[in-house]
């Protein structure tokens, strides 16, 4: 259902004092002669509730013919559904009329709320006036979709009476909206990456493996916003913790008990200001304490809270259990089992990433909001009681105090302008653009990149539109459908609101010149080592083949940055890949000879790509390994290879031998961009012909492998 507007709500307001008007006209002809004063006890409500309790509403009545009898139906009016639970007959018993002769509100038997749309009525009910005349009516206990106000937090919520008595006043305010939910969320994008399992499964023992995690906190909008279950409810407040993007061999793991900021020893993971600790919860100390829901739906419906620790002394919160991933999905549900309703509470826990073999990263995402989650916007026979829209909760930094923490990313962005050329129909002539995106704060920044164009559409393009933390886009032109002439866009650099954004402005010239057939062109960039198209490494070898390579100047660039060259001829270059890529996916190449540049060639980056040079492993003896040259088992084999990184872990494989350490690995001495790998043949390997195979470990446990290289052993 869609939120009311200003304009719908004062048609309400007009329609229901008009019911209003026509009943107390009606009442008063009929001789009514007690007269009421209307107040409520307003109460603070949840923008996001589907069901929330309104403030009791309270007529204080006097009448001057004790004895009369009044009979008749009281309804109230309000601007959104009412969402007592009901029965087929559209009745509720939790809604209350009451009746107060002087001893307090007592209800009046068979007195049910009947509800239709926004209001709810009480129908045929008889009050006799006491000898005194005094006596009072209480409606409570009403329940509202508070949610369709559209979240308008500071408003008030009116109710309109019509009943059978002369009121003061029928309009009376009966809740005050606020947002009841924020939260922080320290990685807007999760990185996977390589992370230990401990020996035993608790919060101990995943902070002693240095097991990755992230943290999720928790804060309520205003005191009492954050409920345990109350009489005629199903569930106290509750939380919905969804996890999408995990990749399959992925396993997570989050606390069953979370103690409050407030509590004894606050649960946190360290990430987020406070000392990293599973916590401790004093039983029955009044402060705020999550159970996680055991078989609650995908909604965070239904289900059983972890039992609340009971004694009288404080309980270590270290029980830790997993949670259910469906193609990398699943979700965990917590519920507030205490809470101190005179304070504003906050409370924080990680959730723990176990992933071994890793083959890339792999960025997965976190989202929250209260629960159960509801579609439901009217009253309902089944549907759960409390239950709210899913909305995404604001950031809880302004109210903990720490928007400007460290620990938490921030965006920047170097504001240089792009200028890029181009031939019309053709391709550019210029370098491509760059914009260097940094993340000088804390934790995970996810950013994306989107264009806004001022002249033309679709002609820029980019390398990555959406990464982690650092990194530079590459920006290049595809101006084949454009004319002559001057184009404009803005690049927006986007890592949310309050990590910041960034606009870059890109201005494209293209001109009407024709590309000179004497230009040189780039048709293959290849691995030095084998002459073959594969992604290359920063500081390896690679071969650019083509046509009009060869001049007086020649230089190749990658991203603007010169390589260095070891051999030029008019189809081939030879090179080593400017370190400075090293954490790049891709990169721009660009030959230029005499002053004219090759079309902008986009080449694949690898963080390592070991690959074995032909005829270069050799015995100890320094003779070339071949059948008719065998290693002798036991023996060192001399590897020159290509695409190892410094500081990669290298380890090799020889026929069902995997996991060998060889005695040495590292540039291979006087030789640019070759590295050398000395391994022992194992002692106990009988003669054969079988494959080696070396790999590179890169920092998080991401492994690549060479191609099989023939070897042969006596």
């Amino acid at each position: 259902m869609e939120p009311l507007t200003r304009t719908g709500n004062r048609a309400w307001l007009l329609l229901a004092l008009l019911l209003l008007t026509i009943r107390i006209t009606y009442a008063q002809a009929g001789g009514t002669s007690a007269t009421c004063t209307v107040s409520a006890v307003p109460r603070q409500v949840l923008s996001e509730g589907v069901t929330e309790p309104l403030g009791d509403i309270i007529l204080q009545c006097f009448s001057s013919n004790p004895g009369t009898t009044f009979t008749g139906n009281y309804t109230v009016f309000f601007p959104v559904d009412v969402t007592n639970r009901i029965d087929s007959n559209s009745l509720t018993t939790d809604a209350v009329f009451s009746v107060d002769y002087g001893l307090g509100p007592t209800p009046v038997p068979g007195a049910y709320g009947r509800i239709s749309g926004h209001s709810i009525s009480f129908n045929g009910v008889a009050i006799t006036v006491p000898p005194n005349g005094r006596f009072g009516i209480q409606i409570s206990n009403v329940r509202a979709n508070v949610n369709e106000l559209g979240g308008a937090a500071g408003q008030p919520l009116l109710a309109v009476l019509s009943v059978p008595l002369s009121l003061d006043q029928a309009q009376v305010a009966v809740a005050s909206v606020a947002e009841g939910l924020y939260a922080t969320i320290q990685s807007g994008g999760i990185t996977c990456i390589a992370s230990p399992q401990p020996a035993t499964i608790d919060m101990p023992g995943f902070f002693a493996a240095g097991t990755a995690f992230f943290s999720t906190r928790v804060t309520e909008g205003f005191g009492n916003a954050f409920m345990t279950r109350a009489a005629g409810a199903d569930s106290g407040t509750r939380f919905l913790v969804t996890y999408t993007g995990f990749p399959a061999n992925a396993h997570l793991y989050v606390p069953d008990l979370v103690a409050g900021y407030d509590a004894l020893t606050p649960t946190a993971g360290g990430d987020l200001g406070l000392t990293q600790a599973a916590g401790q919860y004093v039983p029955g100390s009044g402060t705020l304490l999550l159970a996680r829901v055991s078989g609650a739906d995908a909604n965070g419906a239904g289900g059983s809270p972890f039992p609340t620790p009971t004694g009288t002394g404080p309980v270590a919160l270290n029980s830790a259990n997993p949670v259910t991933l469906v193609n990398g999905s699943g979700y965990a549900v917590y519920e507030v089992v205490d809470s101190n309703p005179a304070i504003r509470e906050s409370a924080q826990f990680p959730t723990f990433v176990v992933l071994t073999q890793t083959t890339a990263p792999t960025v997965s995402y976190e989202s929250i909001s209260l629960a159960p989650v509801s579609v439901t916007p009217t009253a309902s026979t089944t549907d759960p009681v409390p239950r709210f829209a899913s909305v995404t909760p604001a950031s809880d930094c302004s109210i903990v105090g720490d928007c400007q923490a460290t620990y938490f990313p921030k965006l920047s962005v170097a504001p240089i302008p792009i200028q890029l050329t181009a031939n019309a129909g053709g391709g550019m002539t210029s370098l491509p653009g760059y914009i260097y995106v940094q993340n000088t704060g804390g934790g995970v920044m996810s950013w994306s990149a989107t264009v806004t164009y001022l002249q033309g559409s679709g002609w820029l393009v980019f390398d990555q539109s959406t990464h982690q933390n650092n990194a530079t886009i590459q920006v290049h032109a595809e101006p084949q459908t454009l004319a002559p002439g001057v184009y404009h866009a803005n690049v927006v650099v986007d890592a949310g609101p309050l990590t910041g954004n960034a606009t870059i402005p890109v201005t494209l010239t293209v001109q009407a010149t024709a590309v000179l057939s004497s230009s040189p062109t780039v048709t293959g960039v290849l691995n030095a080592a084998t002459s073959i198209n594969t992604p290359m490494v920063a500081g390896s070898l690679g071969t650019v083949t083509g046509t009009n390579l060869a001049g007086k100047t020649v230089s190749v660039t990658w991203n603007g940055v010169p390589a260095s060259l070891l051999y030029t001829s008019d189809t081939q270059i030879d090179l080593q890949v400017p370190a400075v890529l090293g954490f790049l996916k891709t990169a721009v190449l660009v030959a230029s000879v005499d002053g004219t540049s090759s079309a902008p060639q986009i080449v694949q980056l690898a963080p390592a790509w070991p690959t074995i040079f032909a005829h270069a492993v050799r015995n100890q003896d320094f003779s070339e390994n071949t059948a008719s040259t065998p290693a002798k088992a036991g023996s060192t084999l001399q590897i020159f290879l290509t695409g190892i990184p410094a500081g990669a872990v290298v380890s090799a494989q020889i026929q069902n031998r995997g996991g060998l350490a060889p005695a040495f690995a590292g540039p291979a001495p006087g030789v640019t961009g070759v590295q050398q790998v000395n391994l022992a043949v194992p002692a106990d390997l009988a003669p054969q012909t079988t494959q080696l195979v070396i790999c590179a470990a890169m920092v998080g446990g991401q492994q690549f492998c060479s191609a099989g290289y023939p070897l042969s052993i006596d």
